[in-house]
This record gives structure tokens, sequence and C-alpha cells, in this order.
């Protein structure tokens, strides 16, 4: 009762502050702060921030997240609020986290559809010189998440045993380390320079850039595809390769080998199309 009387009157703006620098800032990693800061800031609307946190309703936060643009964006919304919720409830400053009473956000993941020779050589062409020439490239060359590659620091990679960590959120699986390729160390290299020479990307991590505007500039460079798309190409790439499903799924984190095997059969089968449609036992018909 006496932290809900000294807190009465606080904002939801003010206790989000509050909740990211003394509950999150001083424990995550600088990519998982950067989503968080950018829910906060970008996602949730102002006339909501100006409420009492004891005055906000079921009815808010519906109102709130039907505005947001997409569901993956409306999931990460209420999570972020759930959590805030949550803390404030713990310490007693409301009576419940209302958030638990709003209807959790179904989003469905579209299929990957990988990008074709041509694309690919076009993609290429298209990132030279930007600022996420060197990203694009790493996504293509390793197959990791759009949020694994944000993740990722210079602490991460050893160059002695030719290794990098990827701390994989997903699974236990997707905690994983994958080869330090030559073309990789390039890509590296050069991202490390690019960095050098912006101030203000220093210390902030091996590719400095938020989840939203990566996945908005890719779109701009690849209208066709999303970005998830780079990875299930990785994938595809393996499987027209002759890499065995079981390395391909602990080099991507997979949490099973089914989720691999899925992209590798639809490959088999493109292939047995082709294949099949070779033969024939009465080409006399095919000339008619």
């Amino acid at each position: 009762m006496e932290a809900k009387a000294r807190y009465k009157d606080m904002k939801l703006g003010e206790w989000l502050d509050l909740w990211y620098a003394t509950y999150k800032k001083p424990y995550l990693r600088p990519y998982s702060l950067r989503n968080i800061e950018q829910m906060i800031r970008l996602h949730t609307p102002a006339w909501l921030k100006e409420m009492r946190l004891a005055d906000i309703g079921v009815l808010d936060l519906d109102r709130a997240l039907s505005d947001l643009p997409n569901g993956r964006t409306r999931q990460y919304a209420r999570q972020t609020w759930h959590a805030a919720f949550g803390k404030a409830s713990k310490l007693g400053m409301v009576e419940r986290n209302v958030v638990e009473l709003t209807d959790p956000i179904r989003y469905r993941k579209q299929r990957g559809k990988a990008l074709t020779a041509k694309e690919r050589w076009d993609f290429l062409q298209a990132i030279k010189g930007t600022r996420l020439e060197w990203l694009m490239r790493f996504y293509l060359m390793t197959g990791v998440r759009r949020a694994e590659a944000l993740a990722l620091e210079w602490s991460d990679i050893d160059e002695e045993e030719g290794l990098i960590l990827i701390r994989g959120t997903k699974t236990e699986g997707s905690y994983r380390t994958i080869l330090l390729t030559d073309e990789v160390r390039h890509i590296l290299d050069e991202q490390r320079k690019q960095n050098e020479a912006d101030k203000q990307n220093r210390g902030r991590g091996v590719f400095p850039f938020s989840a939203g505007y990566v996945s908005h500039a890719f779109k701009q460079l690849c209208p066709a595809h999303h970005l998830h798309d780079l990875r299930h190409t990785y994938i595809t790439l393996c499987a027209e390769s002759g890499v065995n499903a079981r390395v391909c799924q602990q080099l991507v984190g997979h949490a099973t080998a089914a989720m691999t095997l899925d992209v590798y059969t639809h490959v088999m089968d493109g292939y047995k199309r082709k294949e099949a449609a070779k033969f024939t036992l009465f080409p006399d018909l095919q000339a008619q």
C-alpha cells in the first residue's frame, strides 16, 4: 500500500523510463536495449504515456496495440509493456499486471523464399557502397537471424580459433558457434573500418543498427523479399551444395532437424521435378 500511495500519480512514461534505467540498462546487451528503447520511444503512444499508471485499463492497451503498424510490432510492444507492468505489480505500485488481461498477439510467420541466382547478383550490386553492405553480406554468408547479427559483439569473435559465438535467444540450440571463414573475416574487417570512420558507432557492437532500420532498408533494396529470406537463401544454398542437413541445422541454430529438412525437402523436390522432366518413354511424342 505504501508503494501504491507513493507512486499513485506516476505516469506510464515516467515509469517506463525508470524501469528501463533501473532494471534493463545495467543488465542487457546493446541490441536488446535498443529494441526496448525503440518500443518505449516509438511504439508507446504519447497519450498512453501521459496516463497515470494506476488508471490504465485493458481498453487503453487494446487501443494502443491496434494502432501499431503490424503484428510483429504489436507482439514486441505487448511484451515490453507486460514486463514493465509486471515489475510495477511486484513492487506494489499497481494492483495487478493489467497487460495480462489483453489478448496475446498472434503472429504468423510467412514461409521463407530463397533469392534466385539473379536476385542474389542484383542484390549484391544494389548494396555495394551502402552503410549496410557488410551486414547484408554477413547475413548471406552465415544464415544468422536478424537479431543475432545485430547483437554480435567484437568480443564474440575468436580470431585464434577461427570461431564466432552467436548468442541466440530463441532456443538452447540457437546459442552456438560458427566458423570464421576467410570471406566472413573480410566482411568483419570492412565493418570494423566503417565503424572506426563513424565515431558515433564506436563501441556499439559489430553492426550498430536498429532492427527496424535494417528491415526497412532491406525492403527498399529488395522489394520482393523479406530480410529473413537471406537466412532461407543460406539454408537453400547449403542444400544445393550437399551440406549435411544435421550440420546445417547446427550452423543456423534450428531447434529441430525437421525445420532444416523442411527446406532441404523443398529444394530436393525441385531437383526431382527438373530431372523427371528430362525422362520420357515416348520421345517421338515430344516432337509433335
